[in-house]
């Protein structure tokens, strides 16, 4: 207040004063081909970080641009190529805690598939809820917001911290539209979804709605008590299928698409099986299960989204001669859609948003390419000093 403010414009003349906060885009060493898309939709470019991993098996990670006053977003998708998956959570923990230091404006975790999703509640006593724990760890690391796609469990979108936002988006409108092009001479009226168990029906139902289908479900009956259940097939349709698409959000083993499948064919022995789902593991034997499926019980082929990296899964399915069983589902377009969202302080939820499919024109992805991604400043110009300053 003693400063008359004629000195004070003097002084504030030639400063640079930040305006607005410009997005940046990381991306953990897993799935780099996911993380390349998605910022070729928003053309912006890949934030530049060095990730090396010393002799004894530490890691290290180095910022090699500032994130100062930016709106950061840090893509982390699971690649069993490149890394075993507590390994990659390592990775973006650090990450995490170098944005944090570096005093960004926001970091957003775009986690596609969160990891440890089955352990989501206590079976027995003793037992951890590990995505829970996965969340909070993230939190403290320096995230501030997260976005995922298709969670295993709604509920665990509950999981996060109070003060870090969850948004969930769903792959519905990519895994349908696929389905529309790549099935052959498809008929609503000559197609069935099937949910894999009781937990998956409000999932496909939601399918159905989208492909116009009926719908069917598998459940596990026990005969007598004691006896091995039985997977049966229970249908509010009376038609004879021509199709029948499983539905899941995940396929790990396949031991339960093993049982759901020969069920469906037992059911309709001359439809043509198909299975689609979010996130592909297709862990130890899964791709022998799906070459004796697609030999003995009709099955045509797999589809999933490219969430988690698909070099290991197709490597796999190279090796086991049925290379073609495996389809993925390019959904870098949906997270894409989502950034710039978020970036620009719209909503993620609002049904404008949501009901976009992948032959839909996102309007606000076609701005993306003018949003300034690089810091950007208004210079003070001196001025002289008015009447009423003296």
């Amino acid at each position: 207040p003693d400063f008359p403010i004629c000195l004070i414009r003097s002084a504030m003349a030639g400063i640079h004063v930040p305006v607005g906060h410009p997005p940046v885009v990381f991306c953990t060493p897993g799935n780099f081909d996911l993380c390349e898309k998605i910022v070729a939709h928003l053309s912006w470019s890949i934030g530049k970080a060095r990730f090396r991993t010393f002799a004894n098996g530490e890691i290290s990670v180095k910022l090699e641009q500032s994130v100062s006053n930016y709106d950061v977003f840090v893509v982390c998708a699971r690649d069993d190529f490149e890394s075993e998956i507590n390994f990659m959570l390592m990775q973006l923990l650090i990450v995490l805690d170098a944005l944090k230091s570096e005093s960004p404006h926001r970091i957003t975790v775009v986690l596609p598939c969160v990891e440890y999703a089955r352990q989501d509640r206590k079976f027995e006593a003793g037992e951890a809820i590990a995505p829970k724990l996965l969340l909070h760890l993230m939190a403290t690391a320096g995230a501030d917001r997260f976005v995922t796609l298709d969670l295993h469990n709604q509920a665990e979108a509950g999981f996060s911290p109070a003060q870090a936002a969850l948004d969930e988006l769903t792959c519905e409108k990519y895994l349908a539209n696929f389905i529309r092009d790549n099935i052959s001479d498809f008929k609503p009226e000559e197609t069935l979804v099937c949910a894999t168990d009781a937990g998956g029906a409000k999932r496909t139902r939601k399918m159905a709605d989208e492909l116009q289908v009926g719908f069917m479900m598998a459940d596990k009956f026990r005969p007598k008590a004691g006896e091995v259940g039985q997977v049966k097939i229970i249908s509010d349709a009376s038609l004879n299928p021509r199709n029948v698409i499983i539905v899941d959000d995940m396929f790990d083993t396949c031991g339960s698409l093993v049982k759901v499948v020969e069920a469906v064919h037992n059911f309709a022995p001359e439809a043509k099986i198909y299975a689609v789902g979010t996130h592909g593991y297709f862990s130890k034997d899964a791709q022998d299960k799906i070459a004796k499926m697609a030999s003995e019980s009709g099955l045509e082929w797999v589809a999933v989204t490219n969430c988690i990296s698909p070099r290991m899964p197709l490597q796999k399915f190279q090796r086991a001669g049925i290379a073609d069983r495996l389809k993925i589902v390019d959904i870098s377009r949906l997270i894409a859609g989502a950034i710039i969202r978020i970036h620009l302080g719209a909503s993620v939820n609002l049904p404008k948003f949501r009901q976009l499919g992948p032959l839909n024109p996102d309007p606000l992805l076609a701005e993306a390419a003018f949003v300034p991604t690089s810091q950007y400043t208004l210079r003070g110009a001196a001025q002289p000093p008015r009447a009423d300053d003296q």
